[in-house]
């Protein structure tokens, strides 16, 4: 028998990442878990060139406080330099290279943490993209999908 939740936040999480939405993303090829070692959740989420795009999520707080994400190199475990960030597509305006690193690298959206704190008129500007506490994890890792559509992921230099 697995051992309970005692966490509120990270029992929802857990739920979340075992519902038919998150499932159904996992299940079309969209996204995938890597890890989740609270309160860091790891995915990777598909391009439209058919890479992979780690993310690191941090998610303290969830639902009620957005998920704060930022470009992950799985293999080494680290931050994704900034060179191997996705381009092409919408990517260049979700992953600004202006913007982005000053705020933990995290992607500018308006489901994001960060750009929430910075752009807090976002919520009600912008409804339909903008975190709030009745979205789920598949919400978040759906908006970065769809801005990765037309993107194109840079190799690792060798």
């Amino acid at each position: 028998m697995s051992e309970a939740i005692a966490d509120p936040h990270e029992r929802r999480i857990t739920e979340d990442l075992s519902s038919y939405e998150f499932e159904a993303g996992v299940d079309a090829g969209m996204w995938s878990i890597v890890s989740l070692y609270w309160p860091v959740l790891i995915v990777a989420i598909t391009a439209g060139d058919g890479g992979q795009l780690g993310m690191r999520l941090l998610v303290d707080g969830y639902p009620a406080t957005p998920p704060s994400g930022q470009p992950w190199d799985i293999g080494l475990d680290a931050p994704l330099p900034l060179n191997q960030w996705p381009t092409g597509g919408s990517a260049s305006q979700i992953f600004r290279a202006d913007w982005s690193p000053v705020n933990g690298n995290a992607p500018y959206m308006a489901c994001e943490r960060a750009a929430l704190t910075t752009h807090p008129d976002w919520a009600t500007a912008h409804p339909t993209r903008a975190w709030n506490a009745g979205r789920t994890i598949a919400f978040y890792v759906g908006e970065v999908h769809h801005e990765l559509r037309g993107a194109i992921l840079p190799e690792a230099p060798k």
